[in-house]
């Protein structure tokens, strides 16, 4: 795996690029949520995977990606490839984001690894141009990425999955279900605790401001253990036990204490303790400067780096 990153535009020139751009994507974004509602599917999916080409090139003017929606098990995924062709010499990183997360905006995240892989971008069931899966619950949504997998990279070997906050649960299972073909899984800031009350907060409040869907609502109640109406724990849930006994190699990209955005990082001192625990083989960075639990929004290059240092090191995910 190649470990430059790319020097031009610097962090600075792109973080100031995307707090311009920012709000005028976030409305459009909710202007085809609308469509989407009121059943013009067809129309918003188009624009959909549009909003994500106008969102990556106030990053990156040189790049190119393609949208698709990809039959799984029982449903259709939406995924961006970036950029839209392979690159020769590139390992595939799928990359799955967390809650409330709309792919035209998870794209511009994702940069954050193109210089080190080619992604696909892989949307949550229920978001987006997703479907819906009537089964919600982390195991049932491992299964439908897995049929993508299937259908979309049946041939690819060293995949690594790269798990944003609840995504990298996700990812967890992923993995395996597909052993022969992933080696490695990059969890960012991911939550092991899924009832701590200020992430359940934070949620909740992100979730009213957003359309109050019911079908997150849905992933909040059965998958989290919470109810974002009003914040209910409806069932304590610690999953540190998942990263036990994983038949692949597993880096912690974690958040710091800073964040420019939303809310603090979401892992604990308690929380790692607990991890190494399971699994003494799981890798950890530092936190990363200047951010919080929205690591590759906060400073994108910082997490670049984070992890370069990492594979430098030779004690990280390879290609």
């Amino acid at each position: 795996m190649s470990v430059e990153c790319r020097s031009a535009p610097s962090p600075a020139t792109q973080a100031r690029a995307l707090a311009a751009a920012l709000p005028r994507l976030t409305e459009e974004m909710h202007r085809i949520s609308r469509r989407f509602d009121a059943g013009r599917r067809d129309e918003a999916i188009a624009q959909f995977f549009d909003l994500a080409k106008t969102a990556i090139r106030t990053q990156r003017d040189d790049l190119t990606c393609n949208g698709h929606l990809i039959q799984a098990r029982t449903t259709v995924i939406s995924v961006l490839r970036i950029p839209a062709r392979p690159r020769p010499g590139k390992p595939i990183a799928l990359l799955l984001p967390g809650l409330l997360a709309a792919l035209p905006l998870v794209a511009v995240r994702a940069l954050a690894f193109l210089d080190l892989c080619d992604i696909v971008l892989c949307e949550l069931p229920g978001h987006g141009a997703s479907g819906q899966v009537e089964d919600v619950s982390l195991d049932a949504f491992a299964t439908e990425y897995a049929a993508m997998i299937d259908a979309a990279l049946p041939r690819a070997t060293g995949l690594t999955v790269i798990g944003e906050s609840l995504g990298g649960l996700i990812a967890l299972l992923l993995g395996k279900l597909r052993p022969a073909q992933i080696r490695n899984v990059v969890l960012v800031d991911t939550p092991f605790h899924l009832t701590r009350p200020e992430l359940a907060a934070w949620i909740g409040a992100t979730w009213r401001d957003s359309g109050t869907r019911p079908y997150v609502r849905r992933i909040c109640r059965e998958i989290m253990g919470f109810d974002p109406v009003d914040g209910n724990v409806e069932r304590m849930l610690k999953l540190h036990e998942m990263v036990r006994d994983v038949p692949f190699r597993c880096v912690h990209i974690a958040g710091g204490t800073q964040p420019p955005s939303g809310i603090a990082s979401t892992v604990t001192d308690a929380d790692i303790a607990a991890l190494l625990a399971a699994n003494p083989a799981l890798l950890f960075t530092p936190p990363v400067a200047g951010t919080g639990h929205a690591v590759l929004l906060d400073n994108p290059a910082g997490a670049c780096a984070a992890l370069q240092a990492l594979i430098v090191r030779g004690t990280a995910p390879a290609s």
